[in-house]
């Protein structure tokens, strides 16, 4: 008996998925056989990487501008991102940074800009991509969190504050989709070495973009009756 979910064909989006961490997943996730829209801040990084992966993958991948704090900015890619590819089955909610700082001496508007990416960006792309979910009684929302969702860092205390309300949002939600099939995971890795240079070594002792990238693929890969949640992940 099984119900493993096939990805061939299926459609995914990848947010931040211009360079690093989400460049990595988009490509493990054309490589797996979806169809992959991408998005970020900066339209000149998303150009370029659509280009260098439609070439792999040709038709397979669409790109745009977008801050996902932006509400309309949202909407906009998710109604462009189903009008090319059609039904949304896959989330990936990877945008996201932090600040280097003290909590007494973080400034406000860095507290709100870390948030409103790490937390309110995630919150409203899952606003515009779970009715079409719903709709089809199917969808897998993966959230890429942090150790830092799990314990308390000196000098990130934004950063742990957001990615400890994201996997509060993402727990909850699971709550409010699983009667319509729809799976809400978190992924909490450490100290990822995601924008390695040409000649830079890999770190053995970190955690590598392509981890990450095949810890994607196997949730997405596993039968729609399993539940799998905060993996954890570490250098070794």
């Amino acid at each position: 008996m099984t119900d493993m979910y096939l990805l061939s064909g299926k459609t995914a989006i990848v947010t931040g998925g211009g360079k690093g961490l989400g460049k990595t997943i988009t490509h493990f996730l054309l490589e797996a056989g979806m169809k992959v829209a991408i998005c970020g801040r900066t339209e000149e990084t998303i150009t370029k990487t659509v280009k260098q992966l439609d070439a792999l993958f040709p038709g397979k991948v669409i790109g745009a501008k977008c801050d996902v704090s932006k509400s309309d900015e949202v909407a906009s890619f998710v109604k462009e991102v189903k009008n090319t590819f059609g039904e949304l089955h896959v989330l990936i909610n990877n945008s996201g940074f932090g600040k280097e700082t003290l909590i007494w001496e973080t400034r406000e508007d860095d507290w709100d800009e870390v948030m409103d990416t790490n937390v309110k960006g995630s919150f409203l792309m899952c606003k515009q991509v779970v009715p079409h979910m719903i709709e089809n009684r199917e969808g897998y929302i993966i959230n890429i969190a942090s150790q830092a969702a799990l314990n308390g860092y000196a000098n990130a205390g934004v950063y742990c504050a957001s990615k400890f309300a994201l996997v509060g949002l993402g727990k909850a939600l699971q709550e409010e989709v699983r009667p319509y099939g729809i799976h809400v995971h978190s992924l909490n890795p450490a100290l990822i070495q995601s924008q390695k240079t040409g000649s830079e070594k890999i770190d053995k002792g970190l955690i590598q973009n392509e981890d990450l990238g095949e810890m994607v693929v196997y949730l997405l890969s596993q039968p729609r009756r399993l539940k799998i949640d905060n993996i954890g992940m570490w250098g070794f």
